[in-house]
């Protein structure tokens, strides 16, 4: 889900957002095994499970062709086997139409 502003401003047209994403993977099981002349040993470990990504950023159009954006996110584990999940994330920079 996406939610989307806009705002004419004195630099340009303002576009803040917020966003939360569900993701869900398949489950399963994952092996591995280690294997040497005196033993062997297999790890298992499950797959699949549900994370949840909350974002929120801007672009701030500065003409026709430029402009900046801006993101900041974080995406946690929700359940499963599988616990994916990150540490806070972030991006700036120009955006340049040719």
């Amino acid at each position: 889900m996406r939610v989307k502003g806009d705002i004419a401003t004195g630099a340009g047209r303002l576009q803040p957002y917020a966003r939360v994403n569900l993701y869900r993977t398949s489950s399963g099981h994952d092996s591995t095994s280690f294997i040497n002349p005196a033993a062997s040993t297999t790890i298992v470990s499950s797959s699949g499970g549900r994370s949840t990504e909350l974002a929120t950023g801007f672009t701030l159009a500065l003409s026709e062709s430029t402009s900046l954006y801006g993101e900041a996110g974080k995406l946690w584990a929700s359940g499963g086997g599988s616990r994916v999940k990150s540490q806070l994330n972030g991006s700036v920079g120009p955006r340049v139409r040719w």
